[in-house]
């Protein structure tokens, strides 16, 4: 007996004589009543549940279905070609292989257009008779160790009324996997990364203002402190260019400069030369003067003037200088802020 053997997603046909008729009316030949067809099905995967379905076009059919290939029998008889199916015993069962008497059998008769069986015994042999519609018989992965197993389907036409007694239909079975829905996975996908990239762009502009509440709290600190260090105006007497002798004094003002150095002769007698800036130390006697330096070049040196600081002693000690607290300690101040008051020690 050789048995034809079922892909997963294959469509087969009941033509006792060849499968490639089966989409091609003309050709296709019918199976007759008492003849038989057999088929065998391979799993593809071994954790998926197996379902073999029949579905008879018109006739009718008797379905055999075994994980033994040597589980049927069919005898031919010779007077009128009648085909007959015997169940024989399973091998390494009780009563050997020869014996007739069936093991496990389980005998069944469809009701209503769709009729849904479930073997679950391994060694189960199935037979439904008179299949007139459709039989879905399915096989659990957990309870069938698909991987070296095969199911051996044999068709028996019992025919019908009509078209001679003959049968036909469709064979196939199918292993239903998890598909992906690309529409669902991708609409779930977008969803979530748009959701990702709000919650982004909400924590990037709280952080945004929370960076700006910090540099305008940092600014408004160096404001204060900066508007808590001594300042003062100073007057800057630049000595003029080489002319004629007619002499004119350019006086300038500015913010952190002091008046005429390095040798000036200003036509008003009050200016006094003396440092831009005096930083005493902590007893008083020394401190760093910063002074107003003017460079060579004239009007076309890129810089004009410089600012230079030196470490000096005080001939006054400073702390005498500050321990006057009236209004007539300015004058005071003034003359000890004079470069008579200051000798260089380093520069």
């Amino acid at each position: 007996q050789c048995y034809r053997l079922i892909s997963v997603e294959q469509e087969f046909c009941f033509d006792p004589t060849s499968q490639s008729n089966c989409f091609h009316q003309p050709n296709l030949q019918h199976l007759a009543r008492g003849r038989t067809v057999l088929f065998g099905v391979q799993p593809k995967f071994t954790n998926v549940d197996i379902r073999i379905t029949v579905d008879v076009t018109f006739g009718a059919v008797d379905l055999f279905v075994s994980p033994a290939y040597d589980t049927f029998a069919v005898e031919v008889d010779r007077a009128t070609g009648v085909h007959a199916v015997q169940v024989l015993a399973l091998a390494g069962t009780e009563g050997g292989p020869n014996s007739t008497a069936p093991p496990r059998l389980w005998e069944e008769h469809p009701h209503g257009l769709i009729t849904y069986l479930t073997v679950r015994e391994p060694q189960a042999v199935l037979v439904v008779r008179g299949v007139r519609d459709r039989v879905v018989v399915t096989y659990p992965h957990e309870l069938h160790a698909l991987k070296s197993s095969r199911f051996y389907l044999l068709l028996l036409g019992v025919g019908g009324s009509g078209n001679g007694g003959a049968s036909q239909g469709l064979l196939f079975f199918r292993q239903d996997q998890a598909h992906i829905d690309l529409f669902v996975f991708f609409s779930v996908f977008f969803s979530c990364f748009f959701l990702f990239l709000s919650a982004c762009v909400l924590l990037w502009k709280a952080k945004q203002c929370l960076d700006l509440r910090h540099e305008q709290h940092r600014q408004l600190q160096e404001m204060t402190k900066m508007a808590s260090r001594p300042f003062a105006k100073v007057t800057v007497c630049f000595e003029p260019e080489p002319g004629p002798p007619a002499y004119t004094a350019h006086l300038r003002r500015s913010e952190p400069f002091l008046a005429q150095l390095l040798g000036c002769s200003c036509p008003n007698p009050s200016f006094r030369v003396g440092p831009v800036t005096l930083e005493p130390t902590d007893d008083g006697m020394a401190g760093v003067a910063t002074v107003l330096l003017q460079l060579p070049g004239g009007n076309q040196a890129p810089n004009r003037s410089c600012l230079g600081s030196a470490l000096v002693t005080l001939r006054h000690n400073l702390q005498d200088y500050c321990g006057g607290g009236s209004h007539g300690a300015g004058g005071v101040r003034k003359g000890l802020l004079s470069h008579d008051n200051l000798t260089s020690m380093s520069l």
